[in-house]
């Protein structure tokens, strides 16, 4: 006994399938983090831009509305003078019509009680105090709007004035101690990192879309698979597979007969039939030889 028969089919099957699982995970898997990465990076365009827009409005209100400010009676703190309070002011606006929008300016130690940070926020200054070298971070977190892509970058106390108002409560303002108390905002040190200026951008809808886009390639995927393993299988079969198992009958048929001009007729390639020649021939030699041998002829050289 030989070992198991395997049909040519068969064969192409168990080779075509896990072909076809290992096309289908790089495929569709490999479309996904693409699409992921395309919106990542559309993402963290549009948080750059608009991050850059609050750094304006920061720059903007410390430029011209601060010294202005200045000049008013000090018996009243104003707040439209703060560049973050400005800056924010503008952004929750923008969220009102956005919510899934959302600038912040969250610091350790803040002035304003509507500034402490969220344990995220924490995480965040953090890392950006204990690795000087970062500018920016940016990653995908989980909100009430869904997920959101943020961007973070740290608050550092360059410019010494920031000191007057956050060094010790008995330098600061009496005006700003009546809004916000004197334990609010203070110890603040030169080139200390403080807090971050944190932006978060909408970013469910496109992760969604990229998941759908992933879904759609592998169900085309599955498609074009499907169409080749039976057209590649049904040719196999007509061409190859049955023209061989009719060469095969037409053979055994013919070596039981003593007639040399028995026929092995088959349909099929070019290739089978020139087998079926060949096996023709070599039976014909065959017995002429067998024919030779029993008349005591000797052989032909």
């Amino acid at each position: 006994m030989f070992g198991n028969k395997t049909s040519a089919v068969a064969t192409i099957r168990l080779i075509l399938i896990p072909i076809f699982v290992i096309v289908v995970i790089i495929g569709s898997g490999g479309a996904y983090l693409l699409l992921r990465h395309d919106a990542m990076v559309r993402a963290t365009e549009t948080a750059r831009l608009v991050l850059n827009t609050a750094v304006a409005i920061r720059g903007y209100t410390q430029d011209q509305v601060l010294p202005d400010v200045a000049k008013a009676p000090t018996s009243q703190f104003y707040e439209t003078g703060v560049p973050a309070f400005a800056a924010q002011s503008v952004y929750k606006r923008v969220q009102g019509m956005n919510p899934a929008y959302s600038y912040r300016e969250p610091a350790l130690n803040p002035t304003n009680p509507n500034d402490r940070p969220s344990s995220v926020e924490v995480d965040l200054i953090n890392r950006f105090r204990a690795e000087a070298q970062l500018d920016e971070l940016t990653g995908i977190r989980d909100s009430d709007a869904g997920a959101v892509f943020y961007l973070a970058r740290p608050i550092k106390i360059t410019n010494a004035d920031c000191l007057v108002c956050h060094s010790t409560p008995d330098k600061a303002p009496p005006s700003m101690i009546a809004k916000y108390g004197p334990s609010n905002g203070f110890g603040w040190q030169l080139n200390e990192i403080i807090g971050i200026q944190t932006l978060t951008v909408p970013i469910a809808e496109q992760l969604k879309g990229s998941v759908e886009l992933a879904i759609s390639l592998a169900g085309g995927l599955l498609l074009v698979f499907v169409v080749t393993y039976f057209v590649l299988t049904y040719t196999l079969q007509m061409t190859l597979v049955r023209p061989l198992r009719e060469l095969t009958d037409a053979a055994e048929a013919a070596s039981v007969t003593a007639n040399e001009r028995a026929a092995i007729n088959v349909s099929g390639t070019k290739e089978i039939q020139d087998l079926a020649d060949s096996i023709a021939r070599l039976r014909l030699s065959l017995m002429k030889a067998l024919r030779r041998l029993a008349s005591g002829e000797p052989p032909k050289a």
